[in-house]
């Protein structure tokens, strides 16, 4: 028995599923919670409610851990389904939607997380689009996110219905599309990528501190890849075994082509990566990370080396639905104070 099989049908056959969240905090950053809940449009009955207390956060990372439990609540449900996630957040509509960038690192990592759980409903056959709405027609997430700003915990199935419904529906020529209720629809290419280089330390005393700043960047199940040098093997397995993935040793990670500019065999990899798209933490040398960084930024040959790395930095590369790159950051090192 499921509460997937609830829900609108549309001529495709696809069920359609409405998501309604919102996140708030007193104090911004201060007390905050997530309230969200999963509705059939046809009928309006809710299917799914859901609120949980964050501790101290700001609004905004509340508003996007709401989103995030819509989006997870669907994907155990029904990720074939079309979806609506509609939210009193601009912010949050604006940046899924592609217009706004995100500057937030806290952020950034909660879209990235949005984004991968939008390209499995689409991988499913479904479809994501978001939607503003005022906050006067958001009131029932809205109680539920001050229940949890209130400590409470809540998730309450509303409704039962028959699972076998459910498997018989699918339509893998969907695709993944994010929109906002002002703008037109942009489809979603591949899943983004949220690569995070680590150069590999000159001394083993330093590998904890390395280790604990990746694993303040990233979450669970993130993959993690690494050249064979036992330093960079040292960094890779510590972090595999905290965010449960097993470190794939790779020697195109190493940097070690011939030559004394940018690693083909580096940027290989990395643009594998990038087609492939999830969170990544990648262990390499000082070659291995200008070799990706001089690749998004198009750097002059000749200009190669001008870009200052240290042993055991960390730098940061996002690549977009569209394929477009950015640096988040680069030479990142107070861990290492």
């Amino acid at each position: 028995m499921s509460p997937a099989t609830t829900g609108a049908k549309q001529s495709g056959g696809r069920r359609r599923l409405v998501i309604e969240a919102d996140g708030g905090s007193r104090g911004n950053p201060g007390v905050a919670g997530y309230g969200a809940l999963v509705r059939d449009p046809e009928t309006g009955r809710v299917l799914i409610e859901m609120a949980e207390p964050l501790g101290k956060q700001s609004n905004n990372v509340a508003e996007y851990s709401a989103l995030l439990a819509g989006l997870r609540a669907v994907v155990d449900l029904d990720p074939s389904a079309d979806v609506v996630a509609r939210m009193d957040s601009k912010l949050v509509v604006e940046q899924m939607s592609g217009r706004w960038k995100i500057k937030h690192e806290d952020m950034r990592r909660l879209a990235l997380e949005a984004r991968d759980l939008c390209a499995e409903i689409g991988d499913a056959g479904g479809t994501v689009s978001f939607e503003w709405i005022p906050r006067e027609k958001n009131k029932a997430a809205d109680a539920l996110s001050n229940d949890a700003m209130d400590g409470k915990s809540i998730h309450r199935v509303l409704h039962d219905e028959d699972a076998d419904a459910a498997a018989a529906q699918s339509d893998s020529a969907a695709s993944t599309t994010v929109s906002s209720g002002e703008g037109a629809a942009v489809a979603a290419h591949h899943k983004p990528l949220r690569l995070l280089l680590v150069q590999v330390p000159l001394v083993e005393a330093a590998v904890p501190r390395v280790v604990a700043a990746v694993l303040r960047l990233v979450g669970p199940h993130s993959e993690v890849v690494t050249s064979d040098e036992p330093l960079a093997l040292e960094v890779a397995r510590a972090v595999g075994a905290e965010v449960g993935s097993e470190p794939t040793v790779a020697g195109l990670w190493a940097g070690r082509a011939p030559g004394e500019d940018a690693d083909e065999t580096v940027r290989t990899a990395y643009r594998s990566l990038a087609a492939r798209g999830g969170t990544v933490v990648a262990v390499t040398s000082r070659r291995g990370v200008l070799s990706v960084l001089t690749d998004v930024l198009e750097t002059p040959g000749q200009r190669f080396w001008a870009i200052a790395t240290a042993p055991g930095s960390l730098t940061a590369v996002e690549v977009w639905e569209d394929g477009s790159a950015a640096v988040a950051f680069t030479n990142r090192t107070e861990h290492l104070a």
